[in-house]
């Protein structure tokens, strides 16, 4: 079933009296969302107080140079909040780091969230003496705008599923762009609505439709960016217009079938795709694991040893597992076997509706792992037909 998709009512917002917590959470989540989920926002939701719901509109910055970073801003016309007397706009970008020595020194930073880094740009006043907002040199952003824009941000990462370093950066543009003029970020006011799984259920429907009203029947799924760049290289198929289904894979298969869809092509990293061999649909790994049940019981259906088995349910992560399996020269006959369980799962979940499928987990380092069988056909049907949507004029 697809999901219903909410539309918000893009009339005047009542911004009044929104603190600069509130907006600054406002354009971190859209950041956020857009940079891991690849949901965007054209407004964001905020309970006040006392329990009453507002649209914040927010605005993307483009930074095509940059595919690592979100800009979002909130025009504060209206908003008359102490902090923001000289903003015309606070923007909030949200970017992947690479490494802690990119941290700026004096960013802030909240014991639970050790991957999420916040510090102030342009425009936001550096504390220059004793103060109940922060910490000396530091920008000026209290602690409970601080809270707010930290628990925002990691309620969406939690979805995302991973856990990048990401440092948050709050900016303000003063009305006449006078370089003298400051903003603090002040207060909460109350709580931003956290990303919900509808949210994501809507952008996948969203990207189904599109495809669907386009013409096209034979689509390419990946959970998240895992090995793109081998698949356009080794398989040819382009990724130009692969749908994300984040860790909904079964609600994904679903929506798909019952679209119409004709061939469903599901590649991507074996850390999910491995679950699906023991039914699991939601790859969440606070949902589900799963991945030393199915390695270590396909070791022995393999041919493998009991004992095997058991060095493989004391590993941690997937590249262990593997890694014993290339050692032991078994690790495609487990992979066999379990994509041959996965498409077994896969007929269950599509449940009698004729859209065909094929699965292939993939590796960064060993490629593709294995494929579901009969698989050829899809991948056929799937790169001529992604490969003209590619070439498409938009």
């Amino acid at each position: 079933m697809m999901p219903n998709v909410r539309r918000n009512e893009m009339g005047v917002s009542n911004l009044s009296g929104l603190s600069g917590g509130a907006l600054c959470s406002a354009a971190a989540k859209a950041a956020v969302s857009s940079l891991l989920l690849r949901i965007n926002f054209d407004s964001v939701e905020f309970k006040r107080m006392d329990d009453s719901i507002v649209d914040i509109p927010v605005k993307l910055i483009p930074h095509p140079e940059n595919t690592a970073m979100r800009e979002y801003a909130v025009v504060c016309n209206g908003v008359n909040s102490p902090g923001l007397e000289h903003a015309s706009e606070i923007h909030v970008s949200v970017e992947r780091v690479k490494r802690l020595s990119d941290i700026p020194e004096k960013a802030y930073i909240k014991p639970q969230y050790i991957n999420l880094y916040l510090d102030g740009g342009e425009g936001i006043e550096i504390i220059s003496s004793i103060s109940e907002i922060g910490p000396f040199d530091h920008a000026a952003i209290d602690k409970v705008a601080r809270n707010l824009i930290f628990n925002t941000v990691a309620d969406t990462v939690r979805f995302a599923d991973v856990m990048p370093l990401l440092l948050i950066k709050v900016s303000a543009v003063s009305f006449k762009n006078n370089t003298e003029e400051f903003c603090q970020i002040l207060g909460n006011d109350g709580d931003i609505i956290p990303v919900s799984q509808n949210d994501i259920m809507v952008e996948i429907a969203k990207a189904l439709e599109t495809q669907y009203d386009k013409g096209i029947r034979n689509i390419i799924v990946v959970p998240g960016n895992a090995g793109h760049k081998y698949i356009q290289d080794e398989v040819h198929i382009s990724m130009t217009h692969c749908i994300r289904c984040r860790n909904y894979i079964g609600n994904t298969i679903d929506m798909a079938a019952a679209i119409g869809m004709e061939n469903f092509l599901l590649v991507g990293n074996a850390a999910k795709i491995i679950r699906l061999a023991a039914g699991i649909m939601d790859t969440h790994s606070w949902a589900a694991d799963g991945r030393r049940e199915v390695l270590s019981l396909h070791t022995v259906l393999a041919g493998g040893t009991i004992s095997q088995a058991r060095i493989i349910q004391d590993l941690a992560t997937t590249d262990q597992m593997l890694s014993k399996l290339t050692e032991w020269g078994i690790r495609d006959a487990v992979m066999t076997s379990v994509c041959s369980k996965i498409s077994d799962y896969m007929k269950i979940r599509i449940g009698g509706k004729t859209m065909n499928f094929g699965v292939m987990p993939i590796h960064q380092e060993y490629g593709i792992l294995g494929q579901t069988p009969g698989i050829s056909p899809v991948l056929a049907a799937v790169s001529r037909e992604q490969f003209a949507l590619s070439i498409k004029k938009q």
